[in-house]
């Protein structure tokens, strides 16, 4: 509990010290990283992380707003409400992640591997998510909006609570196997 206190205070302090959420990564945090994979309410904006191997790496509560994370090794890695709003996943691998809570408004897993992943509360609103692997993914009230899923694979995804009615669909594959092909104009 006195971390979570301690966190809220320096999230006020940045806040009331007129700290942008947007600002560029912290060299000192983006090597920090690098240097022993934990990274926890680090920032690191607009990092170039490409290719990166942070297999288990702890980014919990860290800011990657519009970092470029494509094709990076986070597999089994704390994302745990991380803000990777507009950052790029493309290629990463994000199997067994725990990623609840996280912000993923607009970013990009196309063909990301996010099987296995945790994301229970997590917003994917407007993500892409083209051929993304999300097979046995838990995705509990995550908010997609119109994110779109075309030719990703949901195979045992656990979807409960999750709204699809706006969800781009076309040849992906549905939790229970079937495939959905709505928006395949």
């Amino acid at each position: 509990m006195k971390r979570l206190f301690a966190i809220l205070g320096l999230v006020a302090m940045l806040w009331w010290m007129g700290a942008s959420p947007a600002a560029a990564a912290i060299p000192e945090d983006v090597q920090k990283l690098l240097e022993t994979n934990e990274c926890p309410v680090c920032i690191l904006n607009e990092a170039d992380l490409h290719g990166a191997d942070l297999a288990n790496a702890n980014l919990k509560i860290a800011v990657l707003v519009k970092a470029n994370l494509v094709e990076t090794d986070l597999h089994e890695a704390n994302l745990m409400l991380s803000d990777l709003e507009s950052a790029n996943l493309t290629g990463a691998n994000l199997a067994n992640a725990r990623m609840n809570g996280a912000n993923l408004l607009r970013t990009t897993l196309a063909g990301a591997d996010l099987s296995g992943a945790e994301m229970t509360q997590a917003n994917l609103e407007d993500a892409d998510l083209s051929g993304a692997n999300l097979s046995n993914a838990v995705m509990l009230s995550v908010t997609l909006g119109s994110a779109n899923m075309k030719n990703a694979n949901l195979t045992g995804a656990n979807l409960r609570g999750v709204n699809r009615s706006m969800v781009l669909f076309c040849n992906t594959t549905m939790p229970d196997g079937a495939i959905e092909n709505r928006d395949c104009k």
